[in-house]
């Protein structure tokens, strides 16, 4: 008979300070563990990065990945939480930050068809006198589409996965999931030989484990607050789970920061203090940021991307990429980025005039633009701004009056090209929704990255020119 302890978190989304903690909670049951001659591994179900903290922003994620690795972590699956926003390029950079290659056996160069640079399906670990699989999967997000990347059914590829391990000696399969506990328990009841599912991606608490078929699915929560530890006592003849113990461990303030997790953060740090001095450019005058009225953030934003997407005659942005201004004078790509994190693509599209109507009637909608939503991390919509038109609206019904493209009225059967980014056409924003096979998209680039650019090639640069959503009295 031979034990098993699996130590595990999922979401951890930038609470570095937790898994600092956790680290030192793994410790202290790893030495248990060996201590009865019993084996552990410590597993992360994914997005232990986050665009809110401003290391995992200036990174693209790959600050936390180190963190990650000085924790002790055996084995990690991608998860969505950079990947979506910055595109599966930055896997390799992820990848050398943790050390090891990312588990992920469902995300494909559709080029190659290749398993994409950085990743790989599974690992098989001898723990004592057994062999475990730990296979990777995560979310298939309709998203990585735009990133031409192709995405695998779990249902459809696990069971040749399966074969191959068990093929390989393997007595004990492991699940490492950020698929979401819906899809989990789908890929229990579909798919035969998992002993193990440890998921993420939904923020979910799954513990006592939930028994699906005589597979274990299991799940931590969110924001490193638990971890999860699973104690298998296994039958080494048949490679049976004969039983098992599940919990959820708190992650308490009163619980040390591991001293290896702090030197790494410590080292994070220092390498984004290093990004943040390069200088980008110069203003001449500051730059002003607000939700609720036009701003210069927003007016540069929208003259940036006019300037970058090819053919376009008008600009649509919202407020709400932006978190602050900046003042004049020299600008560095660390006041940039604690002012703009937005990870939106610009994207070029063409719009009748009924359709950029639409658009600006629903934007300037006060609740509309008050609203707060979790990919905007807290920032709401905010204003709509424009680039290469005028608008005017009623003040007291915030009904659009007039636009003018250039010179010309607003021509509702005329189709316009538009640059925007894949915010302003969100199906979560409502304002406009654009089937995505209409959108052309500028990836991986990102807006900051726009910004940036604009910034550098007209330094020193002055104030965007203001007055183009007018409010009548």
């Amino acid at each position: 008979m031979a034990h098993l302890t699996i130590m595990h978190t999922n979401d951890v989304h930038g609470r570095l300070m937790q898994l600092a903690r956790i680290a030192t909670l793994a410790k202290r049951i790893r030495r248990e563990a060996e201590s009865r001659e019993s084996y552990c591994a410590l597993l992360d179900a994914g997005d232990i990065e986050d665009p809110s903290l401003f290391e995992s922003s200036m990174t693209k994620g790959s600050a936390a990945m180190a963190l990650l690795r000085a924790a002790g972590y055996n084995h990690a699956v991608l998860g969505n939480a950079s990947t979506v926003r910055y595109g599966p390029q930055i896997v390799p950079e992820l990848v050398e930050r943790f050390g090891k290659r990312l588990l992920c056996a469902n995300m494909f160069d559709p080029n190659t068809d290749r398993l994409w640079q950085g990743l790989e399906p599974f690992t098989i670990e001898t723990l004592g006198e057994i062999k475990v699989a730990i296979i990777g999967m995560t979310a298939p997000m309709s998203i990585y589409s735009v990133f031409d990347v192709r995405m695998v059914d779990p249902v459809t590829i696990l069971p040749g996965l399966i074969a191959q391990v068990r093929a390989g000696g393997a007595q004990i399969v492991i699940l490492l999931s950020h698929l979401g506990s819906p899809d989990d328990q789908k890929v229990a009841e579909q798919v035969t030989g998992i002993d193990l599912i440890i998921g993420g991606h939904d923020h979910q608490e799954i513990y006592p484990p939930k028994n699906v078929n005589g597979t274990l699915i299991v799940q931590t929560g969110d924001y490193g607050r638990f971890l999860g530890r699973l104690d298998l006592e296994i039958d080494t003849a048949t490679g049976k789970v004969t039983n098992y113990d599940g919990k959820l461990l708190p992650v308490s303030e009163d619980i040390p920061l591991d001293a290896d997790v702090m030197k790494a953060y410590a080292t994070e740090q220092e390498r984004v203090h290093q990004m943040t001095l390069r200088v980008i450019g110069e203003l001449r005058a500051p730059i002003d940021f607000s939700e609720e009225h036009q701003c210069a953030a927003g007016d540069l934003m929208a003259d940036a991307l006019l300037e970058r997407v090819r053919g376009a005659e008008i600009a649509l942005a919202l407020a709400g990429h932006w978190r602050g201004g900046l003042e004049a004078g020299t600008v560095t790509f660390g006041q940039l980025n604690d002012a703009i994190r937005s990870s939106a693509n610009p994207a070029r599209t063409e719009l009748t005039g009924e359709q950029i109507m639409q658009f600006l009637c629903n934007a300037l909608k006060l609740e509309n633009m008050a609203r707060q939503l979790s990919p905007l991390r807290g920032v709401a919509v905010g204003m709509p701004h424009v680039a290469g038109m005028t608008v005017r609206y009623d003040a007291a019904s915030r009904q659009v009056v007039d636009v003018r493209v250039g010179d010309e009225s607003l021509q509702f059967n005329r189709k316009y090209v538009v640059a925007a980014t894949d915010l302003e056409f969100f199906d979560l924003v409502g304002y406009l929704v654009i089937p995505q096979e209409q959108i052309t998209y500028e990836v991986p680039t990102i807006l900051p990255e726009v910004i940036e650019d604009y910034i550098a090639h007209h330094s020193p640069l002055d104030a965007p020119k203001s007055g183009r959503i007018v409010a009548d009295p």
